[in-house]
């Protein structure tokens, strides 16, 4: 199934409005467990009104880890439960 909106123009625009929101959201949690659906609502609560696709954040999160632009482990794939590294870690 492929998406309308699925460009590469629409993947740099969602990633550039998602990842400063999701690098802050990491900044405020270093250390802590986090579930990917509080870092859905975070975003959605950061752009309020604004439809954000339900798999977006996590997709970003991915992108910002391969980028080297932060750390995570993964705790429990199957729940959906990781915790950001904290720097120097």
């Amino acid at each position: 199934m492929s998406r309308d909106n699925d460009t590469p123009l629409e993947r740099s625009r969602v990633f550039g409005k998602l990842a400063p929101i999701i690098m802050q959201y990491a900044e405020r949690n270093a250390g802590r467990t986090f579930h990917v659906e509080q870092l859905r609502r975070y975003v959605e609560r950061a752009y309020p009104g604004v439809g954000v696709a339900p798999d977006s954040p996590g997709r970003i999160l991915r992108e910002l880890r391969l980028l080297g632009k932060l750390d995570y482990v993964v705790l429990n794939r199957r729940d959906s439960l990781y915790q950001f590294r904290k720097k120097g870690t």
